[in-house]
């Protein structure tokens, strides 16, 4: 058995953590996690951490997993956390539960009852009453039309709406139905799907991820294994984690289940695209830190806008992280601001930043300004 591997503390973290890039502050990256986990661990640096320290340590991450991809030896600062997290469960881990558990009555009562709240609140208040309002916020005017040119005959198809697409973003998932019906798809009925199962496991909450997934399986089976659709980037990164052991060591089904796994943007980049008057003069895209590597929203996004496509920039993260927005709502906004500072350093009043993660949209039309617009790239489509 290979022995575990150890942090070197070379800090090449440090070059893509995004609460480094915002704040400057080395205790807030992968490399002072993992050294201060060694110290907890006891492996020669003596007596380990309090028990308030080891959850401070434990919510300070954006679980955005960058760290990983640049780390010579592949150690993932969000796996650590979520160990730690999963180990000190608490009131914050409980309220997010909750905060999952029931989206259909919790998140439209927190939106009406943001309205009315006064306009400045102490944090974590503050920031969750402008989630709140941004959840479910709609003040993107249309301005392209797309025409699929892909057709499909008899393919079965389910769409994964996620959390905010389910219970939020409806017209998100409307949306995408109608897209899918121009392709001549065949959508079975809308699936009583739970969330992928990400949120959950970045906050520590592994038996609930382990539920979530184990639900969703079940669904898609019963259905008969129908293509898998989503728009949303963390979904499908949540989605395509699910390991061999959530299919009880079927390799056939966990394959098929890898397979079924589409973007819907990945069946737009044929189709024809058709402009408004109200064609905005600059779009950046938002890459999510959980887009995959052929980013099929940047594309899309691109092929829309075409000379109006600001370049896009590499590294940025919104800052949501989860059930950081909890534990640490001020870091969380430092993050997000510097990422949109750096959107519309060199855009025109009146731009827009596009994203295909629901996450990174609720996030930056919360902190957006007023000469700018933020939200995904359905908002644009009629």
């Amino acid at each position: 058995m290979p022995a575990p591997k150890s942090c070197v503390q070379c800090g090449k973290c440090l070059e893509v953590c995004p609460l480094f890039k915002a704040t400057g502050r080395e205790e807030l990256t992968p490399r002072a996690k993992f050294f201060l986990e060694s110290i907890c661990a006891g492996d020669d640096q003596g007596a380990g951490l309090s028990e308030r320290d080891f959850k401070s340590l434990a919510s300070l991450c954006l679980s955005c997993g960058r760290c990983e991809k640049n780390c010579p030896q592949h150690m993932s600062g969000p796996a650590l956390v979520t160990d730690l997290r999963a180990k000190s469960k608490g009131f914050t881990q409980a309220c997010w539960d909750l905060w999952l558990k029931n989206p259909g009555l919790l998140w439209p009562m927190a939106a009406v009852l943001s309205k009315f709240s006064p306009e400045i609140l102490p944090e974590p208040f503050g920031s969750a009453r402008k989630r709140m309002q941004a959840l479910f916020s709609r003040s993107l005017e249309p301005w392209a039309d797309l025409v699929p040119q892909a057709k499909f005959e008899e393919r079965k198809v389910m769409l994964f709406k996620g959390c905010v697409g389910r219970y939020a973003r409806k017209d998100w998932s409307i949306k995408a139905e109608r897209l899918m019906d121009g392709m001549g798809l065949i959508r079975g009925e809308d699936a009583d799907f739970s969330c992928c199962g990400s949120s959950y496991g970045s906050a520590g909450l592994l038996e609930r991820r382990n539920n979530s997934r184990a639900k969703n399986i079940e669904v898609w089976k019963d259905a008969g294994r129908p293509l898998l659709v989503t728009f949303c980037a963390t979904c499908l990164k949540g989605l395509r984690e699910y390991s061999l052991a959530d299919f009880a060591g079927d390799e056939e089904l966990y394959e098929s289940w890898q397979e079924c796994l589409t973007p819907l943007s990945s069946l737009l980049l044929d189709a024809e695209v058709k402009l408004r008057e109200n064609v905005p003069e600059q779009v950046a895209y938002h890459k999510p830190c959980h887009a995959p590597d052929d980013d099929t929203d940047q594309k899309l996004v691109g092929l829309i806008a075409a000379e109006r496509m600001l370049p896009v920039q590499e590294g940025l993260c919104c800052g949501f992280g989860g059930i950081m927005q909890l534990g640490a709502p001020e870091l969380s906004k430092e993050v997000g601001d510097y990422s949109l500072a750096q959107h519309t350093k060199c855009m025109k009043s009146g731009g827009q930043i596009l994203s295909g993660c629901s996450a990174c949209v609720i996030q930056l039309v919360s902190l957006v300004k007023d000469d700018y617009f933020a939200a995904h790239w359905l908002d644009i489509l009629k």
